[in-house]
Order: structure tokens, then sequence, then C-alpha cells
């Protein structure tokens, strides 16, 4: 079976996705962190636009991979508290490599420079995380407490409440800091965190473009063609404006991997399916 991780990617205004095998590491994260490291300072997100400012989505983290093997690869992640970072248990275990370490990087428009950047290795991803099975891949990072500021702050989480809503209809924004279009081999000298939004589409309407089951802990946005994410945020958040505030509500996933311009859907962790999980390990 074949995973097919998110990147976000924005260039010419695309977001697309990137498959892999049991292997996201080797086959995106690694390659990537070439064409970020060569790209900061130029748009990414494909069909978006970027990120004027960090106070935009000061939520955002970008995490830097280091694997057992001493490569380095990345993923995003999103802040929901002083001392937490939501993002893929498949940022952390691929079925193939094993990371070591992240390095979160917060309160920065760039990857690999600026902001504050913590390194740790307290990350717990959830026991039922299986890479054949696709579901349940979110991790909790643990981070040395950090201060809020204009630039750092963290997005609120559903309520309990809130765990029967499908959000199908709603608009949602996905950020990110990776590759921006398919034909792109080289990429421009810097990388900025980069926006796209994507309608949230029903599960019903979602399998139709998958021959894996989509579970009811998953959600997908639509993919119109030239819009969706792409190489360099796996584990990336996903919001949207609801009850009056902005609120995350899923984690970048997987996707067809047709590239990122095709047009299909990309799937999401559901934030409102593991609301225990995630307050048990706050």
């Amino acid at each position: 079976m074949f995973l097919i991780c998110l990147f976000l990617c924005s260039f010419n205004y695309f977001v697309r996705t990137e498959v892999v095998g049991n292997g996201y590491h080797e086959a995106i994260g690694i390659p990537a962190v070439h064409k970020i490291m060569g790209m900061e300072g130029v748009n990414r997100i494909v069909g978006g636009g970027p990120a004027a400012t960090i106070t935009a989505f000061p939520f955002q983290a970008g995490i830097v991979v280091t694997l057992t093997t001493k490569k380095t690869s990345v993923c995003g992640g999103a802040l929901i508290s002083n001392t937490r970072v939501l993002s893929a248990a498949h940022c952390w275990w691929d079925g193939e490599s094993q990371a070591s370490q992240f390095t979160i990087v917060l309160g920065s428009l760039l990857l690999f420079s600026g902001g504050t950047r913590i390194v740790t290795k307290d990350i717990v991803t959830h026991p039922n995380w299986n890479v054949d099975d696709l579901r349940h891949d979110i991790a909790m990072v643990k981070i040395s407490r950090i201060e809020f500021n204009n630039n750092i702050r963290a997005i609120p989480l559903p309520a309990m409440s809130d765990v029967r809503q499908d959000f199908s209809g709603l608009t949602a924004t996905a950020s990110g800091y990776g590759k921006t279009k398919d034909a792109q081999n080289s990429f421009p000298p810097s990388t900025n965190l980069h926006n796209v939004n994507l309608e949230i589409l029903t599960n019903d309407v979602c399998q139709r473009s998958f021959d894996i089951p989509i579970h009811a802990s998953q959600m997908c946005t639509r993919g119109v063609r030239g819009i969706g994410t792409c190489d360099g945020d796996s584990g990336g958040p996903l919001t949207a404006i609801w009850k009056n505030q902005r609120t995350l509500i899923g984690i970048i996933s997987f996707g067809v991997g047709d590239g990122c311009q095709a047009g299909f859907p990309s799937v999401y962790t559901r934030v409102t399916a593991f609301l225990p999980w995630i307050q048990g390990n706050m």
C-alpha cells in the first residue's frame, strides 16, 4: 500500500501532494530539505499565497527532523499550548525511517533560519498508528515552555461538543513551507511560509478518489486543479474559522499521488476524533 504524505506547495498558486511508499522521509522529506534550504524566501503553497507576516499564522510550527541515520528531513506542526505541538505520527516513524529528534521552529516565515528553535526528543505517537492502515496519524511533540508573543501563539482546539461536526462545506486554510508545483526540480533562493484556502468535503465524496477507506477519523479538502497541499508540510495544520475563532481541525496526512496540481482531494487526521487522546497528553 502506498502512503502518500502531503507537503504544502506554493508557487504559481498551486498546492500538491507527493506519493510515497512506507518511507516518507527517504522519498519526500530528505530531498525536500535541500530544496527548501535553497528556496528560503520565495512563495511555495500551490494555489495559495505567501503569508505576509508570521502574525497571521503564529501557531505554525516548522519541524526539522533528525533521523537515526543522521539525515535531515522536514515536517510541519501546530502549536496548541506553551509546551505542546501537534503533528503527524509518520513524521516520527514512517515505516522505514525513525526520527531521533525534532527541531521545532516557531515565529518564523522561514524554516531554516530565524524564529525560536527548540530541540526535543519527547514525542508521543498514537498507540494505534500503523503505516499500512493510515489511521491514527497523529503525534504529540513536547517542548520546553515558550512565552507567547505576537509571532508565537497557540491555536484553539475544537470543543468536545464539536465531535459530531464534519465541517463539510467550510472553507479551511492549510499552511506550510513546502514545494510549489509538479515540474519544480530547482528552487529560488528562499522559501516563505505560504497558505491556501480549501473547501472541506464530506468523506463520502472524498472516498470516490481513493482505493483505500477514508475513515470517520479522517477528513478531506477538495482538490481543485492546481490547488492543494504539496512537498514540505506533512503534519502541518488545517484550520478554519469556527465559532468566531480560528481553530485547528485537521493535520496533513496523505493524498493521491498524481501530482500536486492534479486536482485530487487531500486527506487529514480529523482533530475532533482525537480530543480525548490529545487532552490526555497535554
